[in-house]
């Protein structure tokens, strides 16, 4: 059920339309940009090709916070996002390197077959937290890594930037949290109330999801049920 008090709500909501607006004008200006452009002979092609990257980069992000939103739907009404399926962690990371179109990224999968509750869910999941990634440390590796501690597989996320703040771990899932890591480093807030996002991802999985600091990077743990 909802966390945050009804007052805290428009401060929520606020953030979610400054969230989607920035990709928002970020395609207008680029496809406005490509209108004119086609029609300007001295135009180098090069420009409008990274004009339409930024472009499809910008819709990518869009449908990512859409997507967002549609989950939060869903768990105000107490649903799950997805249906899970028992399948090999393997091919869930193999999937999730399919759909990562942006920044670096290094995946160390399990040696061996591993079966965890997964389906899409968990594919969104680690993709989101991906992007919190390179959201905090542009241009950097996000390396994502299967464990396995005291037999139960572990999915760890870990890049360079701020560590997420100790303080701010137990609320850093939380729809209240948002407004608490919101403008801060060490907050690790991500668009469209990522982190909220990320744990209603993790629940519907039965995932615990936690964040840490590991030889100075930051690291998010997904601990995951085995199938």
């Amino acid at each position: 059920m909802p966390e945050a008090q009804p007052e805290q709500l428009e401060w929520l909501f606020g953030l979610i339309v400054h969230d989607l607006r920035n990709p928002a004008a970020t395609l207008a200006a680029n496809l406005g940009f490509v209108r004119e452009g086609i029609g300007d002979p001295s135009m180098p092609p090069v420009e409008l090709e990274e004009a339409l990257a930024d472009s499809q980069q910008a819709l990518g992000d869009l449908m990512r916070g859409l997507d967002q939103l549609a989950w939060m739907g869903r768990w105000f009404n107490e649903h799950d996002t997805h249906t899970k399926q028992v399948q090999d962690l393997r091919q869930v990371f193999e999937r999730t390197r399919d759909r990562v179109k942006y920044g670096p990224v290094v995946f160390v999968p399990p040696e061996h077959a591993c079966d965890v509750l997964a389906g899409e869910a968990l594919e969104r999941l680690i993709e989101l937290l991906i992007s919190n990634g390179h959201q905090h440390a542009p241009g950097k590796t996000v390396v994502v890594r299967a464990l396995f501690e005291q037999g139960k597989p572990v999915v760890e996320i870990s890049d360079e930037g701020k560590p997420l703040a100790p303080q701010l771990a137990p609320v850093a899932f939380t729809l209240e949290g948002q407004l608490q890591v919101k403008g801060r480093a060490d907050g690790r807030y991500g668009r469209v109330l990522g982190l909220f996002a990320a744990g209603i991802l993790a629940r519907t999985l039965g995932a615990r999801l936690t964040g840490q600091e590991k030889l100075g990077r930051n690291v998010f743990r997904i601990e995951l049920q085995a199938g």
